[in-house]
Parts: C-alpha cells; structure tokens; sequence
C-alpha cells in the first residue's frame, strides 16, 4: 500500500459584508449582508445627518476558527 496519508481539507467560512455610505457627510456603516443588498441601492438613514445611504461596497472576511 502506497503511504496512506491522511488528508485534512482546511474550509474557510466567510462572513459578507454590505457598507452603507453618506453621499452628503461621508460617513460610512458596516453592517451584516442582507439578500437583495447591491451596490448603489439605497439604505438606511445616516445616523449624523439624517440623509438617505446608498452601498458602496460588498465584501467578505474569512472567520477566525475556533481553537
């Protein structure tokens, strides 16, 4: 038998992110992916000023595993 090395697939689980982004102060919130998120859709308030968001970004982290 050849040498029966066991082989241990390393998955990495991602988390995506949507940034909601003020065309009017500039300021930017992270928040959690939602369906039907993409970019230039319109978002939430802004909190400082109180203008309609848009996204202007979608992007993913890998998650820290477990130790």
């Amino acid at each position: 038998m050849i040498g029966s090395k066991s082989v241990v697939e390393k998955k990495q689980k991602y988390t995506v992110f949507t940034i909601e982004e003020c065309p009017v102060c500039g300021q930017k919130t992270k928040r959690e992916f939602q369906t039907g998120d993409y970019i230039t859709k319109d978002g939430a308030k802004c909190t400082k000023c109180g203008n309609q968001t848009r996204i202007s970004l979608i992007y993913a982290e890998t998650t820290k595993p477990p130790k």
